[in-house]
């Protein structure tokens, strides 16, 4: 087989939802590293995971260039149209005009091919041989048999698609050309590089990649032109039980399913041996091919899609069976997908691991996309699963760290009801309001917090928080309070913040500053009075000394004139 990837993750868009991981039937789509990843050898290609990602984080394989390279290089091309295309639009005869402007050789319906089915299923049930059969028109259905349930490829009807028929069909007719199918069907983007069927079709275009390349040229004006050709009855084939209304009656009871999860349960029954004599029209899609993936982002045309078919179809115009123009035969094979047996003492190990510890603890709830905690442990030791991604766990988780951080926060907490009365509050705040001993539920806030200032700012408008410092002289506390409203649920939170010891701490500061200045200034005086005092003795001594010298100097002076003039 290929090792093509149909389905890539786009990893910027992806939100880890996990919702592909929930919708996975055969449990493909892993989760891994923070990130989905899909298991490509346990992967049916039914498309789920594409058509429930709310996100586009998931990207489908494409022809489409190579296709529009061949019609560049004038090679003829053949367009094989799935008769789902109905859902995207209702005038056949419009389209093929527009595709033939884009350079296909010829438009042909998948019906064609589809006929040519249905013959080989009559075929099958005149014969009788085969206890019960199994349509083989839907390549996930297929794919899922021959891995899942290997022992049940007997069931298969050994026909081909109509998709791979109606190639055969077109390289008769145009050996030369490339043939193309527009599929509603990802599946089918790997059913052509099966080599089973190599080089019967040669390329394949979405429905939806193709829907967006032409937009355009689509008018809703344009009539409807269906030409009716021998089994065109088989147009119904996209429909539910669109393969069971193309046959005659039989022995055989005609049983119709859609979905994955249904068909593994019809193929348990089978498996068991309590059905037999049936003939299983089988698709992997809710309502068929018209609830195909690549139709998903086209809500509703399903139904428009049923009304437009069936206004085309002739119900009494059953298919024959009888020699077939073609060999249209398909050999089906088991190709069970290797599992690692673990034993119990393994799986329960791993049961603990993942907090587990008893029959209580597993919650079975799917979340994770395993059915029970105990598959989901086989899935964790095959390496296929995180065993840290466990809803109810991680709930149970932030519950009680909420729990541990409300009851030991050093900030009260009161949560308010529409009607202003108390719903729950935190030993923190009941220790502030000295209501350690009381049940404060059911009181009114003025009872608890008497502040009009309070109640204005619970009653305001708007979103945002708003702020309060308020004294409460019955508590002799300071408290600043945030008030925040929860508008979903008509609730408000209080946060308390003690401030008096904060606010004490302030005035001491305050008055400790006060003091300090006082004593500075104090001082400062005492220290310029003495500067003062120092000065002042300084000056009158030196004053005295002055005269003293003065003296001194005038008496040797009169001493030293006496002595000139002897």
């Amino acid at each position: 087989m290929s090792a093509r990837h149909y389905i890539r993750l786009q990893e910027a868009s992806c939100h880890n939802c996990m919702r592909c991981v929930r919708v996975c039937p055969t449990n493909a789509m892993t989760y891994l590293d923070h990130e989905p990843r899909i298991v490509e050898e346990e992967c049916i290609l039914c498309g789920r995971c594409y058509s429930i990602c709310p996100h586009d984080a998931k990207e489908v394989t494409s022809d489409l260039e190579a296709v529009k390279g061949w019609l560049n290089q004038d090679l003829p091309v053949v367009l094989s149209v799935a008769p789902s295309f109905v859902a995207v639009w209702p005038q056949f005869s419009a389209l093929a005009e527009i595709l033939k402007k884009r350079g296909f050789t010829a438009i042909d319906e998948t019906a064609r091919g589809a006929k040519l089915t249905s013959q080989a299923y009559v075929n099958l049930i005149r014969e009788g041989r085969m206890e019960n059969i199994i349509t083989t028109c839907c390549p996930s259905v297929v794919s899922l048999v021959e891995k899942e349930y290997g022992d049940l490829v007997g069931c298969l009807a050994p026909v081909v698609s109509p998709m791979i028929a109606h190639g055969k069909v077109l390289k008769e007719e145009y050996p030369d050309a490339k043939v193309v199918f527009l599929t509603p069907c990802i599946a089918k983007m790997k059913e052509i590089n099966d080599p089973r069927f190599a080089g019967i079709v040669d390329a394949t275009i979405s429905m939806e990649e193709l829907a967006k390349w032409i937009r355009t040229d689509i008018h809703d004006d344009e009539k409807d032109d269906w030409k009716k050709f021998e089994g065109s009855i088989a147009r119904l084939y996209p429909t539910p039980g669109g393969i069971l209304a193309t046959l005659p009656p039989s022995q055989y009871n005609y049983v119709d399913v859609e979905g994955v999860d249904r068909i593994k349960k019809v193929l348990e029954s089978l498996r068991d041996g309590t059905l037999k004599g049936y003939f299983f029209e089988m698709s992997a899609c809710d309502e068929s091919c018209l609830g195909g993936p690549l139709l998903a982002h086209f809500k509703h045309n399903e139904w428009l899609g049923q009304s437009v078919i069936r206004r085309n179809v002739d119900y009494t115009d059953k298919v024959k069976g009888g020699a077939l123009p073609l060999d249209i035969h398909a050999q089906w094979k088991k190709q069970d997908i290797f599992r690692m047996h673990h034993t119990e003492e393994e799986i329960h190990e791993e049961l603990i691991r993942m907090g587990k510890t008893s029959p209580a603890k597993e919650h079975n709830c799917g979340a994770c996309g395993y059915e029970t905690c105990r598959l989901k442990a086989i899935a964790v030791l095959d390496g296929k699963a995180d065993p840290k991604i466990c809803l109810p766990e991680a709930l149970e988780h932030a519950q009680s760290l909420s729990n541990v951080v409300i009851d030991n926060t050093p900030n009260g907490i009161i949560v308010l009801d529409e009607d202003d009365h108390v719903r729950e509050m935190n030993p923190a705040a009941r220790k502030m309001t000295a209501l350690d001993m009381i049940n404060p539920t059911g009181m009114e806030i003025d009872a608890v917090l008497p502040s009009p200032q309070l109640k204005d700012l619970i009653h305001a408008t708007g979103e945002k928080t708003g702020y309060l410092r308020t004294y409460y002289d019955a508590y002799d506390k300071l408290i600043d309070q945030a008030v925040v409203k929860i508008g979903e649920e008509h609730y408000t939170v209080i946060i308390l913040m003690d401030r008096t010891e904060e606010e004490s701490k302030a005035v001491m500061m305050k008055a400790m500053r006060a003091q300090t200045i006082d004593v500075t200034q104090k001082v400062i005086d005492d220290q310029m009075r003495t500067v003062q005092e120092i000065a002042s003795l300084l000056g009158e001594t030196t004053a005295k000394s002055k005269v003293a010298l003065t003296e001194l100097k005038k008496a040797m002076q009169d001493e030293d004139e006496r002595e000139d003039t002897h």
